[in-house]
């Protein structure tokens, strides 16, 4: 009897043991059922751990985190970017439906398996899905940028050294490259920041208002008391400095390049050699005798036909205050020519009557030759077509750049500077017109000085190449000091 009340215990403890398994088993499925209906553990969305999140508490984490404004930086200024501002949208259907694969793709009771003895789970990484709007974004950059950005500033003459300071460098936004980097923030859940991509150089050259006070101040620094006038063209950017324009001066041998220029015309570049030797004469040494009879040949035989021949040509290129009546240093009397620049009753330098020129008739013609030589364009194309070809324009500035005084507008730019230039001294009026084919630019400089008494070479020369140098330096903007 006591055999079989013993046998039915152990078989209800048995049974009672069985139940309880089952009743643990259908416990820990139930719990399993309900941690495998939310995003497995070790699941990473976007960068952020989703891991038994349900899908609305994922997207709400999210949406949270990729929500956040982006902390960007402009050299000192910090300031934030909110992503609505330019339309930034996550694709979090997509991304928790690929989430969803991979746990629905898993094998049930091998996950139970882990789930039972508290194995990790496999971590899975799904990537961000977003786009915004890049148009929004450059815009914003745009608006930052116009905030921001610091313009460079170009510095002052110095009328004793002749120099000009050094300006401040600006501060300019890369707007493609700042692009690049706040993408890489936007996709970032920690760190949401991102330093903006700039510029910072390209110190301004100073406004060329700037040589205009420079070359005013210096006059006056040397007490100068005649009348100066002093043209300069940028020939790169057209910009240009005009002190006393069209005021009538002497021409003097500065008139020769008109001369020049009627010779090529007449001739082109088949000069017979005889007429060359009287070229290089006129333009380098300042014959009187050479101008005269090159002028006559342009006159075939009379040197007031040549004048004359030169001044329409002149007008048709639209310099009204510049001719030639008769030749250099002749007996007799030539036509008088009224002009804007001699009528003038404000500022008069007394000019010779029957040969004058204003720097900014001459700068003009300079400019032409210029033009014409580079490219083969500007008002000589237009005016003579077929009278002045682009090789006799270089020929023209060939001839001109072998006259190499080393003073007046030589005397203001350092040694091995090409400049094509031409000069004309009177008892009281200095002249000299150059292209110089400086480092940093090619510029036209014109100069005429008069006193109303007999000009001292050396305080005269000194004075044209002492702006000379202003206008040198201006364009290529030495160090400090340096002369």
């Amino acid at each position: 009897m006591r055999r079989k009340s013993n046998t039915s215990f152990l078989e209800w403890v048995a049974i009672v043991g069985i139940i309880a398994s089952i009743a643990l088993l259908v416990i820990q499925l139930a719990a399993y059922s309900n941690v495998r209906e939310r995003l497995p553990v070790g699941m990473v969305i976007g960068g952020v751990p989703v891991g038994g999140l349900t899908r609305q508490e994922a997207q709400s984490e999210l949406q949270r985190i990729y929500s956040s404004p982006i902390e960007l930086h402009y050299r000192n200024a910090v300031f934030n970017l909110d992503p609505a501002q330019i339309s930034f949208r996550m694709d979090t259907e997509v991304m928790l439906t690929r989430a969803d694969t991979y746990r629905s793709d898993s094998n049930f009771w091998g996950g139970f398996w882990d789930y039972l003895w508290r194995q990790p789970g496999k971590s899975v990484e799904v990537t961000l899905k977003a786009e915004y709007s890049e148009t929004q974004l450059r815009n914003y950059l745009k608006d930052v940028a116009r905030r921001y950005d610091v313009a460079p500033t170009g510095g002052v003459g110095d009328p004793s050294s002749l120099n000009f300071t050094k300006g401040q460098p600006g501060v300019t936004l890369e707007i493609n490259s700042s692009i690049a980097v706040i993408d890489f923030a936007l996709r970032q859940p920690v760190n949401r920041r991102a330093a903006l991509t700039i510029f910072e150089g390209g110190t301004a050259r100073p406004p060329i208002t700037a040589l205009n006070q420079t070359l005013n101040d210096y006059l006056k620094s040397k007490d100068f008391k005649g009348v100066a006038s002093v043209v300069v063209i940028d020939l790169r950017s057209g910009q240009e400095i005009i002190i006393n324009p069209d005021v009538a001066f002497s021409g003097a041998s500065v008139m020769n390049m008109p001369i020049l220029m009627q010779t090529y015309m007449n001739w082109g570049t088949d000069i017979p050699s005889e007429i060359n030797t009287r070229i290089a004469d006129a333009m380098t040494h300042a014959s009187d005798e050479q101008g005269n009879f090159l002028l006559a040949d342009v006159g075939e035989g009379n040197v007031i036909r040549g004048g004359d021949r030169i001044n329409t040509n002149l007008r048709l290129l639209g310099m009204q205050n510049t001719f030639i009546a008769k030749g250099f240093n002749q007996q007799g009397s030539g036509a008088f020519i009224k002009t804007p620049a001699n009528k003038r009753t404000d500022l008069s330098t007394k000019p010779d009557p029957y040969i004058q020129a204003t720097a900014n008739d001459i700068a003009s013609l300079l400019t032409m030759i210029y033009q014409c030589a580079s490219n083969g364009g500007g008002a000589f194309a237009l005016a003579f077509p077929t009278q002045i070809t682009q090789a006799e324009c270089q020929a023209m500035i060939s001839v001109m750049a072998q006259n190499q005084t080393g003073a007046l507008i030589e005397g203001g730019v350092p040694d091995g500077v090409r400049v094509a230039h031409k000069e004309g001294l009177t008892d009281n009026t200095y002249g000299d017109a150059a292209i110089v084919f400086s480092p940093n630019g090619d510029y036209i400089l014109v100069q005429y000085i008069w006193t109303p008494e007999f000009l001292k070479w050396e305080y005269g020369s000194t004075l044209m190449a002492d702006m000379s140098r202003a206008v040198y330096n201006y364009f290529n903007q030495p160090p400090a000091g340096q002369k």
